[in-house]
């Protein structure tokens, strides 16, 4: 058996056409296509405390509540964007679900925004944007 392996090594070694072709580098764009969609997908303050959240390991919904401020079916809809963003993965261990940031893109962007609040060289909003309140979870 190991010389069959061999030998076929051997053969896509000498035979230069079964070899991969490079892949075509994404035009610009493109590149700026999937920076917008990265920038939509967080462009939310609870999407954003999400994935800051999930920067230190992998949580479930109820995990989320607290620190978030939000009810368990928003978190649960803004997780689902971010999946479906592929900013964050699900991994389903029985009736529970547990989220984890997977792009390193996203978390290379709140690293520079963290920097950027820490020097406070984040921009102020203008007195005219409207603060949009904060909902207040029901308690059961």
């Amino acid at each position: 058996m190991t010389a069959y392996v061999k030998q076929g090594l051997v053969e896509i070694g000498a035979n230069p056409a079964p070899r991969r072709r490079p892949t075509k580098r994404p035009s610009f764009r493109e590149r700026v296509a999937v920076a917008a969609r990265l920038l939509a997908a967080l462009a939310n303050d609870k999407r954003l405390l999400i994935l800051i959240h999930l920067m230190d390991g992998e949580r479930t919904v109820s995990d989320l509540l607290s620190p978030v401020g939000c009810t368990k079916h928003s978190i649960s809809l803004h997780l689902r964007e971010l999946v479906e963003h592929g900013v964050l993965e699900c991994r389903a261990e029985g009736s529970w679900r547990y989220y984890s940031c997977k792009s390193e893109e996203a978390k290379a962007l709140i690293r520079l925004l963290d920097d950027l609040a820490r020097n406070s060289e984040l921009p102020a909003f203008p007195s005219w944007v409207p603060q949009r309140p904060c909902r207040k979870r029901r308690s059961s």
